[in-house]
């Protein structure tokens, strides 16, 4: 033995006589495996991630890792023929779970936030520095009555449910793509909800969630007010509507031992101000429009914790923000009213965990929005005209003082309809007490069609999408 490993050994022995150390504590630690953190009554669970990711397409979408499925380039325009890569770490995520249980009731809250906000000075010159945003902050109560109330930022409650009805019960597709797949219907917004344990198998839901009416209207005039940029705390370079209530939003959930079932309904109310001082159209006034809709989501195991077949779909009218591809709710009507769409989003899911390592999953989805085309004044309005040109939409514009045969004809199309097929895996290097090691890919192919304008003029766009992603998950 060296001398020093000897110095080393009669150090410990005098330091463990005097009382000061035990002889415990030169074994080798093992590794912590405790999950949470206890914090007087609280038991806090940090959650998040650290994600590299790569994304490229066919079109230029100038989007980062989550896709604008509404702005896909019309074919043969200048985005069109341009590709696009990008590469991020702006989907990492962090965040806190805290529970605890307060006689009967139990009492639950989650924050959690990713880099996906945009600042007004936000670019991707030098140091990339896009702001934190909230993703979710609520807080939950659970009785023992089997009620529960939860208020904050959440899912929406007409995100499709795992099973029940509560909080961080959501089915979230797996993609990598931040806006997730096309039929994919969901907001994260301020609630109130209540949810109520019918049986062992029933749940029932009612919530109060914050509205926002999103609006497009060709040939509009310009006296009536369907919103107006922030003000205090409010984006000043973003547009919001002047809802007079919230949104309302039911849902039964079925859960009978094999599968999960759900029913759910949303009423919306918008309201826009029309400025009329010559009492040609009613007058100045106030005017609400009400909308709403119905949806249902199944979820089937049909090779148990193997291969999971889901299906969901939304439809109604003034309700196009609770689809991913975000379409309008509303357009406009010749009285200056505002005029709810039809819109109608499905998706079918499989889903498969051929190994505790590996998920595989393909989506297929379709978002649709109906044409509303008035006439005032002699000109068309609204929403889906086949009265406007649409002929420069599928041309390539000229550079800025070059001049090109073709280059100042009008674009005017409005979306119809759009498609989207994604498949993708995750694969786990790792997952134990240390956190879990993994890195996926996904594949996607998106066309996105306008109604018909002028002389029949319809204009389509495609892109193809390709992501891969390395992510380390706290434990």
């Amino acid at each position: 033995m060296s001398y020093a490993g000897r110095s080393s050994r009669i150090a410990i022995a005098v330091l463990a006589c005097a009382g000061l150390v035990v002889p415990q504590v030169v074994r080798a630690q093992s590794p912590d495996t405790t999950s949470a953190i206890h914090y007087k009554g609280l038991t806090l669970t940090p959650i998040g991630f650290i994600a590299a990711e790569g994304i490229y397409r066919s079109a230029n979408e100038e989007a980062d890792v989550g896709s604008s499925f509404n702005g896909v380039p019309f074919d043969k325009s200048t985005a069109s023929n341009l590709s696009e890569f990008r590469g991020t770490g702006r989907q990492s995520r962090m965040g806190l779970f805290a529970n605890a249980t307060a006689g009967q009731t139990k009492v639950s809250a989650l924050w959690e936030a990713d880099f996906l906000g945009v600042g007004t000075t936000s670019n991707s010159t030098e140091s990339n520095s896009y702001v934190l945003r909230i993703r979710q902050a609520w807080g939950q109560a659970n009785f023992a009555s089997g009620w529960s109330l939860a208020a904050g930022q959440m899912w929406s409650l007409i995100t499709t449910d795992k099973s029940g009805i509560a909080p961080r019960a959501e089915w979230v597709p797996l993609t990598i793509d931040a806006q997730y797949s096309v039929g994919f219907d969901w907001a994260r917004q301020f609630a109130f909800r209540a949810t109520d344990k019918l049986s062992k198998s029933a749940t029932f839901a009612i919530a109060v969630e914050g509205a926002q009416t999103t609006y497009s209207a060709r040939g509009a005039p310009t006296n009536f007010v369907i919103g107006a940029v922030g003000g205090s705390q409010l984006n000043g370079t973003a547009n919001y509507s002047n809802d007079a209530a919230p949104d309302a939003i039911a849902k039964l959930a079925f859960d009978p031992g094999w599968g999960h079932f759900e029913i759910k309904a949303v009423g919306v109310m918008m309201r826009d101000r029309i400025w009329d001082p010559a009492d040609t159209i009613g007058g100045t006034r106030n005017n609400s429009t009400t909308g709403g809709g119905i949806g249902a989501g199944i979820l089937l195991p049909l090779v148990a914790k193997k291969l999971d077949l889901g299906f969901s779909g939304l439809t109604g009218s003034g309700i196009g923000r609770y689809g991913t591809s975000q379409l309008p709710d509303a357009t406009i009507n010749s009285n200056l009213t505002l005029a709810p769409l039809s819109t109608w989003s499905a998706m079918i899911t499989l889903e498969a965990h051929p190994t505790p390592k590996l998920d595989l999953y393909a989506y297929a989805g379709e978002e649709y929005v109906s044409n509303h085309v008035q006439t005032l004044d002699g000109k068309s309005i609204g929403y889906g005209s086949s009265l406007l040109d649409d002929s420069g939409c599928m041309t390539e514009a000229a550079p800025t003082g070059v001049y090109a045969p073709g280059s100042g004809s009008p674009c005017n199309a409005d979306t119809k309809d759009i498609k989207q097929l994604s498949i993708g895996f995750w694969h786990r290097f790792y997952k134990g007490a240390s956190g879990t090691l993994q890195w996926g890919a996904e594949y996607s192919h998106i066309d996105r069609e306008a109604w018909p304008g002028l002389a029949g003029i319809q204009a389509k766009g495609s892109d193809d999408m390709g992501f891969i992603s390395f992510r380390y998950i706290i434990p």
